[in-house]
């Protein structure tokens, strides 16, 4: 018997793992784009404006790249966060802009967290999609409702004691998603 015929067979099978399947570059394409639109509604005087914005397109731009081959970094925080300061410095902010940025940054984290966690040469199966569209569906939802929430408290002056609401809030929310231990 032959080594090459012993071989070949396992390197092949091997070389089959280190493929990227479809559903991957879908959910990472997804990601991308979802991104790179939340970025172009935050900055609406156009990405090249001025110095600090090529800064802030190339820090996107370097985190995506990372992100888009290893979805599981911790590099890919980076673009959601500047463009939530970007957001954040800007005095004529809308609520639909706000909207909008929000629901764009949540599509592209969602892409991923999916990509992040299913197999690389792995294909999601109908069901494992009606699965994670139902979870997404629900997280939209919470969202709409703290979204809607914000908006019409934003007319009423709330004490600063309102803080200590807002932090037991946020950590009640990380309680609630964060996994469990079995």
């Amino acid at each position: 018997m032959r080594l090459g015929g012993l071989v070949d067979p396992i390197a092949g099978r091997l070389l089959e793992l280190q493929k990227v399947s479809g559903t991957q570059w879908v959910l990472r394409l997804l990601g991308v784009a979802a991104m790179l639109l939340g970025l172009s509604v935050a900055m609406p005087g156009g990405l090249a404006q001025n110095v600090g914005a090529v800064f802030v397109l190339l820090a996107v731009a370097i985190s995506l790249s990372v992100q888009m081959f290893r979805p599981d970094s911790d590099v890919g925080l980076l673009a959601p966060a500047v463009i939530i300061l970007v957001l954040a410095g800007q005095g004529d902010l809308t609520v639909l802009r706000a909207g909008m940025v929000g629901l764009a940054l949540l599509v592209s984290h969602a892409a991923f967290a999916l990509a992040a966690t299913i197999p690389v040469h792995g294909v999601f199966d109908r069901s494992a999609w009606l699965l994670s569209g139902r979870g997404l569906l629900i997280v939209l939802a919470v969202s709409v409702v703290a979204g809607l929430l914000v908006v019409v408290l934003s007319g009423i002056h709330l004490g600063p004691w309102m803080l200590i609401v807002g932090v037991l809030a946020v950590l009640a929310l990380f309680c609630t998603v964060l996994p469990r231990a079995r």
